[in-house]
């Protein structure tokens, strides 16, 4: 049985990583299949939808795993139904690939802005085009925060040159957390697992 997955591009770097893992753990398992959507979507609910299912109306596999967050649209698991896909319950892919206690623990002291690899790749298409932000959009809706923490997760390169120009943009702290793959890994492995073990919708979680 083949397996599709639809997910957001933020985390191509880290899912092809993890999927390398497990079809080297488990190559008696199902054919999977990845289609991802422009992650610079997010920024209009429209947009992202219309995203969303234009890939899953072009996927001909038999089951079918959403990876995004639960909370990226507010009305995605109504528009994703008639797909009976495999939804996971993280809110976001900080959630996903953090977990929720260690992102509870974080923020006890500090209001946080993450960021991840492949946010800091597509922060120009997201921010500056997509949602049409300068400096001094950026600089006031940025200003909440008391730092940007950016998870490396060790699968994409940055320069200090890639840091420093979204923190001109900003103009926020930025620290760097190196974090492992383990919580992303049992979520996508998770999903696959109700995917092969199911005949209809499943919502994970």
């Amino acid at each position: 049985m083949e397996v599709r997955i639809v997910a957001c591009g933020i985390f191509q770097p880290e899912l092809e990583q993890v999927l390398r893992q497990i079809r080297e753990e488990r190559p008696n398992d199902s054919l999977i299949n990845v289609t991802y959507v422009p992650p610079a979507l997010h920024v209009d609910y429209d947009k992202l939808k219309d995203g969303i299912t234009g890939a899953l109306d072009q996927v001909s596999e038999p089951k079918k795993i959403l990876l995004f967050g639960s909370m990226c649209h507010p009305e995605i698991g109504e528009f994703t139904e008639k797909y009976h896909v495999v939804r996971l319950s993280p809110g976001n892919c900080v959630e996903l690939i953090l977990g929720k206690e260690r992102q509870k623990e974080i923020e006890k002291s500090a209001k946080v802005f993450y960021l991840t690899p492949g946010w800091l790749q597509n922060w120009e298409d997201i921010f500056r085009r997509g949602q049409g932000w300068d400096e001094i959009d950026a600089r006031q809706n940025m200003g909440f925060y008391d730092k940007i923490l950016l998870l490396d997760t060790g699968v994409s390169e940055f320069s200090d040159e890639d840091l420093l120009e979204f923190f001109e943009y900003t103009q926020v702290p930025i620290e760097i957390e190196k974090v492992d793959l383990a919580v992303f890994k049992e979520n996508v492995v998770k999903a696959i697992e109700k995917a092969l073990d199911v005949e209809s919708a499943v919502v994970a979680g």
